[in-house]
């Protein structure tokens, strides 16, 4: 029983220190996600894509905040080095995110959820949506969850809501709505 007690309290021990999560400040985060997205009403039509993002991150704050709201503000960019959207035919593009803000709640150490904003520009094959524009912006934001695995690497899943517009410098401009369900790892330093 004594030996099944320390078992036990080693394995928790284990765990724990496993749990601290890397969402520090001046931490450097290096990922790779990908994900799929499927059309929201408004806008355009028929724009399901895929997509791969390579992200680079830093987190600019000691957490602050209280309770559950506790957190640390988080900067990253993220270069899009493959997309492949669907409308009438396959459209291959690829593009950059150079603002994403992120608030990680750090009040959870073993899953730390977060919010994001984020913005950056699309390159297309094609015209995408349809008769509009090759090169677009894409305003994004939404939610997800770091699950850490150790104290330097962690599993991120996460839902963006995704526009895609050329802000009028073309006509017509009827922008894609999407929402982009993604998931990958991330190391920290």
């Amino acid at each position: 029983m004594h030996l099944q007690m320390s078992l036990l309290a080693w394995f928790a021990l284990q765990q724990l220190a496993m749990a601290q999560s890397p969402v520090q400040r001046h931490s450097t985060e290096w990922a790779v996600m990908s994900g799929g997205a499927v059309d929201l009403p408004g806008g355009a039509r028929g724009g399901s894509f895929w997509a791969m993002q390579l992200r680079w991150g830093r987190v600019l704050t000691n957490p602050h905040g209280p309770g559950l709201l506790r957190g640390t503000l988080e900067y990253a960019f993220e270069i899009v080095p493959a997309m492949v959207l669907r409308q009438s035919g396959t459209v291959f593009g690829g593009g950059f995110n150079p603002l994403v803000l992120q608030y990680n709640f750090s009040a959870k150490q073993r899953v730390v959820p977060f919010i994001q904003l984020g913005g950056g520009m699309l390159f297309t094959t094609r015209d995408f949506p349809a008769g509009t524009s090759s090169f677009n912006f894409t305003p994004q934001g939404g939610i997800g969850a770091y699950w850490v695995r150790s104290e330097r690497t962690a599993m991120v899943l996460g839902v963006r809501f995704h526009h895609i517009s050329n802000a009028g410098i073309s006509k017509p401009n009827p922008g894609h709505n999407a929402l982009y369900v993604y998931g990958g790892l991330s190391w920290w330093r």
